[in-house]
């Protein structure tokens, strides 16, 4: 099976729920895939942001208990894919030892990050996520 880490700056939002949602896809399309995810600049435990975790969950995405994982605490010689929130975020992976080849953008102008808005703020990036994780998995 192959894996992917979804990545973006404090593991709270985007990048979980690009992990459920990709992953709630790919078991119901039987794709050899599973995604995880993690954060940037964030420590390890955090819980997901409570409006990202309603916003899933509207689209059948449960995602109550997850919490951040730090990209420091992740190995990534176990991943075949990562796919970063933006381009800064690529950057850093790049920085941090993450061959280019194995490094695509979710979307290629970047999901904006919806830390700190409302639950309308989180629906609509939740829908910008699961758009561009389905044309991700058209790529796969």
């Amino acid at each position: 099976m192959k894996k992917i880490l979804f990545v973006c700056t404090g593991n709270t939002c985007r990048s979980p729920m690009a992990e459920g949602i990709f992953n709630k896809t790919a078991i119901e399309n039987n794709l050899d895939y599973i995604s995880e995810s993690a954060g940037l600049f964030t420590k390890t435990g955090f819980d997901y942001s409570e409006n990202a975790v309603k916003a899933c969950n509207e689209i059948g995405v449960d995602i109550r208990n997850g919490h951040s994982v730090f990209i420091k605490d992740v190995d990534f010689d176990e991943y075949d894919l990562f796919v970063p929130m933006s381009v800064n975020h690529a950057q850093t992976l790049v920085s941090l030892g993450v061959p280019k080849n194995k490094i695509i953008l979710l979307k290629s102008s970047g999901i904006s990050d919806p830390y700190g808005g409302d639950l309308d703020i989180y629906r609509k990036c939740c829908l910008e996520i699961k758009d561009a994780v389905m044309n991700l998995i058209k790529k796969l």
